[in-house]
């Protein structure tokens, strides 16, 4: 799933929300367009170059749109302005622990612990083992790009490492709360309509208004 034309689609959703929002609580202040000001191209040049290569294109031309968004879902309050985006070992270094956790236990599950080593504990050439083993390193959350800012214990986070035949990057949706590992998504845009479809599902906006769909 990708989009180059996000106007719409985010005009739609803010006033989804916005009609949700009045229907739950009609004294509070309207909250409008989710969005920003659109990010310069410039802003968007220092990002793709702090990272190192081209952003994929349905992230980009988000940000083309808007720099920055509130309420993406119900459990992320703020996605990050262009500026503030980086790698999530920097921004979040106890996420990037966590995540490289799961990842090796998730990994452990699928290994055969006799595979290399025989009943003595000794390795195939009849050496023990010896010394502490090594801090499990995650490529993939290494390499990771986060995206979201403010959440009730979640995140949004880009893998610049896992790139498919358009230029998308996958993406992931991780809430510590959950009990399950990160959620895995073909592209930003398809994350982004899955939290869209996650506001739906919470907030249920009054009036019968049909479903969005991505252009």
């Amino acid at each position: 799933m990708k989009t180059d034309d996000w106007e719409p689609f985010l005009r739609a959703w803010s006033a989804e929300r916005e009609a949700a929002m009045r229907a739950e609580a009609p004294a509070e202040p309207p909250l409008g367009w989710l969005g920003f000001d659109p990010a310069p191209p410039e802003r968007i040049a220092a990002l793709e170059a702090r990272l190192g290569r081209p952003l994929p294109p349905s992230y980009r031309s988000f940000l083309e749109v808007t720099d920055g968004w509130r309420w993406a879902g119900e459990f992320v309050e703020l996605l990050a302005p262009a500026a503030e985006v980086g790698p999530l070992r920097e921004l979040t270094g106890y996420l990037y622990e966590m995540l490289s956790e799961w990842e090796q236990e998730d990994l452990a599950e699928d290994e055969d612990e006799d595979e290399d080593e025989d009943e003595d504990g000794e390795d195939e050439d009849g050496d023990s083992e010896g010394g502490e083993e090594e801090p499990y390193e995650s490529a993939r959350w290494g390499r990771a790009v986060q995206i979201s800012l403010e959440g009730d214990q979640t995140w949004l986070i880009l893998d610049p490492g896992d790139v498919d035949a358009e230029g998308e990057w996958a993406a992931y949706r991780f809430s510590s709360w959950s009990g399950y590992g990160p959620e895995r998504y073909e592209s930003f845009a398809g994350l982004m309509y899955a939290e869209y479809l996650g506001f739906r599902a919470l907030r249920n906006p009054d009036g019968g208004t049909p479903v969005l769909t991505l252009p």
